[in-house]
C-alpha cells in the first residue's frame, strides 16, 4: 500500500443495524494531524468504502489462497488509482481496513455532495475495470464491487479528540450502510448514464484502417466517448454502467447515430466500421429498417458500414443470431469479428459467421516482431482467413517494427496508434507513415521483387468526360468489343472507372435503361478506383489491387503522374509480369529452404555496391554436419538445416533492418547481409537460439553423452561433438568497387578462423573494411565474439 499514516482498526466488523459502534481513533500521527488540520480550516472531508461484494461467500467457495490473491488485487488496483488524484485532493489517503475492503479518505473544495458521489462511482468503476480479467482468472468471474461514501461532519475547532474520532466514525458507519444497501455506489453514475441517454450526449472519434498493401486509409472505427471530462467519458465505463442498467441496446442505438452523423464519407470509398455487441443483434428494436433510415438521413448506403462484433461477449441462442446476421448481410453491409485470439468465440464460430474481416486482438499483435510464436499464430490466421474468404485486420499497432513486420506476413489492413489516434475530426494519414508503408510492401513478397514501375506495364486509357451520357459510352463499348473499361477524366485527372460487365448489369435491372441511359456518366461510375503513381513497384501495385473489394478485384489499375492520368493496366499483365519474375527468381532459389541462391546473392551484393551501401557480410555454416547426416540420415540432415534457415531468419527479423538478407549457399552454407551496426545482435541471437534448439535434434543418449560417433572428411573414425554454428563477418565499405574474389576469399578466411574455435562461434575480421577508398581512415580493431 501507500507510505501514508495507518488508519489503524479503522473498522470493527459489526452489525450496524444492531447498533453495535465503530472503532475510534480512526486515524493516527500525520494523517491525523493532516486530517484535523484540513477539517478546522473549513475543507470538507469524505470517506469512500470499497469492497468486493460477497467476498464471504468467495471465501467459502474457493480455496484461501484465491480470497487472498482476490483481495491483494484490489487493494494494489486501489492503490495505483490514487497517483492519479493526488493532485486533485489533499488530504489523500487509502488503506485497506481488511480483505476485500478497502477505505479511501479524500479531502478537498469538491467532496461533499454530488462531488463525493462522482468521486466514488469513479472509484468503483475504475477499480471494477482494473479486477475484471484477474477476476475472471481467478474465479471464472468479474468481481463486482461495492461501494459506500459519506461526508465528515466536522466537530469544530475547538472540540476534543472524541469528537474527531466519533465524526469518522458516524460517517464510516454511513458509508457501510450505504455499501449494504444495495446501491452498491453506482446510482450518481446511473443518473449521470439516463440523462446522457436522454440528451444523446455520445459524440463519436474515428480511428484509421489502413490498407498495408496500398498506404490509403481504407475504412474508419467509429468508437464512442461519453461526455468530456466525465465520469463516463470512457466507453468502458460507460458500457459498464449501460450493463448494470440493462440499457446495452439503447446505449448502441445512440452511440450509432452518433458515428453515421458524424461520419460524412471521410474519404471516396472509405467505410464505416460500427462496433455491435453480439446480443443487439438478437433486440427487437435492432432492425435492418431502422438502420436504413438513419444511412438515407445521412447520405449513406449499408455497403459503407461493417458491423463489428466483439468476440468478449459470449452468444447463447446461436441459431438466432447466424440467421438475423445473415439478414443483415444480405441487405448489404459487411461484417467483421473484433478480438479474435480472445473472448469466447472460436475458429469454428467464425467460420460460422464468415466474417468479410477479422480483426486481431492487440495482444497478438503487440510485440510480433520478437515473438516468433505469435507470427506462427498469425500466419495460421492468415490462413484460416484465407480459406474462409476473409481479410485480417491487425490493432494495436504501436511501432513501425510491429507494422514491417505484418507487412511481411502479409496482414491486409493495420490499425493502431502508429498509424492514427482516434480523433474527431480524424487527422488525414501522415505522409511519413504512408511511405513506410509501402517501403514495407515493396520488401515483403518473400523475395518475389520486381522494382520494375508500374508505368513499365502501362498501356493507353480509354477516356470519357464526366458529363458523356450513360448511352455514349453504351455505344462505345458496343463498337469496341475489346475494351472493357474506360476511365472517367476531368481536365486531366481520374475522377473514376467504369466496366463494360457493370454496366450491362446495371442496364439489365428492370427500369435500368429508362433510369440511367440518359444520365451522365458520372452517376454510375466507380467514384473510388484504384490509382497509383507511375513509379510505383510492380508488385506494390499487385497488392494493393489484391486488397480491393471482391467486385473490384480484377478492375484495372490507373497509372498517375503528379496526379494526372497516363496510363492503365490491367490485372493479367502485373500477373504475368509477376510470374516471369516469379520463375527468374525461382532458378536461384534453394529447393529446401525455397531462400535465395546464389544468382539472388549476388545481384544483392552487387545492388549494395552500387548504391554505395555499407554493408557486413557474414558467412555461415554449421560444424560436425557431415557426420550428424551420416548418422542421422538426410531427414534429419534437412530437419537441420531448416531449423537453421528459420533461426537465421528470425534473428535478422528481430534485430536487423526491414531490407536486410538472408541467401542460402547450398548445403549448411548461407550467407547474411546486413547493415554493420546489427551484425553483432543478429549473431549473438542466432548463436544463442541455435545452442537452445539444437539438442533436440540429437536422440538422448547422444545428447546426454555430448558426442557421436561416426566417420569424418578425412574417412577416420572417431568422435564428434554435438552440432555448432559458425559465423563469420567480414565488412564491406562499398565506396570503391570490390570484386566477387575479393569477398570471397576474405569471408572464408574468416569463417575457417571460426570453425577452428570451440563451441558456437562469431568471429568479426578485424581488418580495414573491403572497398575503402584511397585516404580512408581505417575503421578500428574489432574483437572475434
Amino acid at each position: 500500500m501507500l507510505s501514508t499514516p495507518r488508519l489503524e482498526e479503522a473498522f470493527l466488523r459489526a452489525d450496524v443495524a444492531a447498533g453495535m459502534g465503530l472503532a475510534s481513533g480512526l486515524l493516527r500521527g500525520e494523517g491525523r494531524e493532516a486530517v484535523a488540520a484540513h477539517l478546522a480550516g473549513g475543507g470538507d472531508l469524505g470517506l469512500v468504502l470499497l469492497e468486493i461484494q460477497d467476498f464471504s461467500l468467495l471465501r467459502r467457495l474457493f480455496r484461501p489462497e484465491v480470497a487472498a490473491a482476490a483481495a491483494e488485487a484490489m487493494a494494489v488496483a486501489v492503490d495505483g488509482l490514487t497517483a492519479r488524484r493526488r493532485g486533485e485532493y489533499a488530504p489523500y489517503l487509502t488503506e485497506a481496513l481488511e480483505p476485500g475492503r478497502v477505505l479511501v479518505v479524500a479531502g478537498g473544495r469538491d467532496v461533499d455532495g454530488d462531488g463525493l458521489d462522482r468521486l466514488a462511482a469513479s472509484l468503483r468503476l475504475e477499480v471494477r475495470a482494473c479486477l475484471r480479467e484477474e477476476g475472471v482468472r481467478l474465479t471464472g468471474r468479474p468481481l463486482e464491487i461495492r461501494c459506500g461514501a459519506a461526508a465528515v461532519i466536522a466537530p469544530g475547532p475547538a472540540a476534543p479528540v472524541a469528537a474527531l474520532d466519533a465524526a469518522l466514525a458516524a460517517a464510516l458507519s454511513e458509508a457501510l450502510r450505504l455499501c449494504g444497501g444495495g446501491e452498491g455506489g453506482g446510482a450518481p453514475a446511473l443518473r449521470e448514464f439516463r440523462e446522457i441517454l436522454e440528451l444523446a450526449r455520445v459524440r463519436a472519434v474515428y480511428q484509421p484502417i489502413v490498407n498495408l498493401r496500398g498506404g490509403e486509409v481504407f475504412a474508419w472505427e467509429a468508437l464512442a466517448r461519453g461526455p468530456a471530462r466525465s465520469v463516463l467519458e470512457s466507453p468502458a465505463m460507460l458500457f459498464d454502467v449501460a450493463e448494470e442498467a440493462g440499457a446495452v441496446f439503447a446505449l448502441e442505438k445512440v452511440c450509432r447515430e452518433a458515428a453515421i452523423k458524424g461520419f460524412t464519407r471521410r474519404g471516396q470509398g472509405a467505410r464505416l466500421f460500427c462496433n455491435v455487441h453480439p446480443r443487439t443483434l438478437l433486440d427487437p428494436e435492432f432492425t435492418p429498417g431502422e438502420t436504413r433510415r438513419l444511412l438515407d438521413k445521412y447520405g449513406m448506403e449499408p455497403r459503407d458500414v461493417v458491423l463489428e462484433i466483439t468476440e468478449r461477449h459470449s452468444v447463447k441462442d446461436f441459431n438466432l443470431f447466424y440467421r438475423t446476421l445473415a439478414h443483415y448481410r444480405d441487405a448489404g453491409y459487411g461484417v467483421a469479428v473484433d478480438d479474435v485470439g480472445t473472448g469466447y468465440s472460436g475458429l469454428l464460430s467464425i467460420a460460422e459467421i464468415q466474417p468479410d474481416f477479422m480483426k486481431i486482438d492487440m495482444s497478438l499483435v503487440r510485440g510480433v516482431d520478437a515473438n516468433p510464436v505469435k507470427r506462427a499464430l498469425l500466419e495460421t490466421l492468415l490462413t484460416f482467413s484465407e480459406k474462409v474468404g476473409c481479410r485480417i485486420v491487425a490493432e494495436g499497432i504501436e511501432t513501425e517494427e510491429e507494422l514491417a513486420c505484418l507487412i511481411r506476413l502479409g496482414v491486409h489492413f493495420g490499425q493502431g496508434y502508429f498509424l492514427g489516434r482516434p480523433q474527431s475530426p480524424p487527422e488525414p494519414l501522415r505522409e511519413e507513415t504512408r511511405l513506410a508503408i509501402i517501403r514495407g510492401a515493396s520488401q515483403a513478397v518473400d523475395g518475389l521483387k520486381c522494382a520494375s514501375p508500374i508505368s513499365d506495364l502501362a498501356e493507353r486509357p480509354h477516356q470519357v468526360a464526366p458529363q458523356e451520357s450513360v448511352a455514349e459510352v453504351k455505344q462505345f463499348f458496343d463498337a469496341n468489343e475489346a475494351v472493357h473499361a474506360v476511365a472517367v477524366v476531368r481536365d486531366g485527372r481520374p475522377e473514376g472507372l467504369l466496366m463494360s460487365h457493370h454496366l450491362d448489369r446495371l442496364l439489365s435491372t428492370p427500369y435500368g435503361l429508362a433510369l440511367y441511359l440518359r444520365r451522365e456518366v458520372s452517376r454510375v461510375m466507380d467514384a473510388s478506383p484504384l490509382a497509383v503513381e507511375w513509379d510505383t513497384p510492380v508488385e506494390v501495385a499487385a497488392q494493393a489491387a489484391m486488397a480491393r473489394d471482391r467486385e473490384k478485384l480484377y478492375d484495372p489499375i490507373l497509372v498517375t503522374c503528379r496526379g494526372r492520368l497516363t496510363g492503365m493496366v490491367s490485372v493479367r499483365r502485373i500477373l504475368d509480369a509477376l510470374a516471369c519474375v516469379q520463375v527468374e527468381m525461382a532458378k536461384g532459389a534453394n529447393p529446401l529452404t525455397g531462400l535465395p541462391g546464389n544468382v539472388a546473392i549476388e545481384r544483392e551484393i552487387a545492388r549494395r555496391a552500387e548504391a554505395g551501401r555499407p554493408t557486413s557480410f557474414v558467412y555461415v555454416d554449421l560444424d560436425n554436419f557431415k557426420v550428424f547426416n551420416d548418422v542421422y540420415g538426410f531427414q534429419d540432415g534437412d530437419k537441420a538445416i531448416l531449423m537453421t534457415a528459420r533461426i537465421l531468419g528470425e534473428a535478422l527479423a528481430a534485430h536487423g533492418a526491414s531490407d536486410d538478407f538472408l541467401g542460402h549457399v547450398g548445403g549448411d552454407d548461407f550467407v547474411i547481409l546486413c547493415d554493420a551496426a546489427s551484425v553483432e545482435p543478429v549473431c549473438d541471437a542466432a548463436i544463442a537460439a541455435f545452442a537452445a534448439a539444437s539438442p533436440a535434434l540429437y536422440g538422448s543418449g547422444d545428447r546426454e553423452r555430448g558426442y557421436i560417433e561416426g566417420q569424418g572428411r578425412d574417412g577416420r573414425v572417431g568422435r564428434f561433438d554435438l552440432l555448432t554454428i559458425s559465423m563469420g563477418a567480414v565488412d564491406c565499405a562499398f565506396a570503391v568497387p570490390v570484386t566477387m574474389d575479393e569477398l570471397g576469399l576474405r569471408a572464408a578466411a574468416v569463417k575457417k578462423y571460426a570453425k577452428s574455435q570451440a563451441g558456437n562461434s562469431f568471429v568479426r575480421d578485424r581488418r580495414a573494411p573491403l572497398g575503402l577508398a584511397e585516404g580512408q581512415a581505417d575503421a578500428p580493431p574489432r574483437a572475434e565474439a
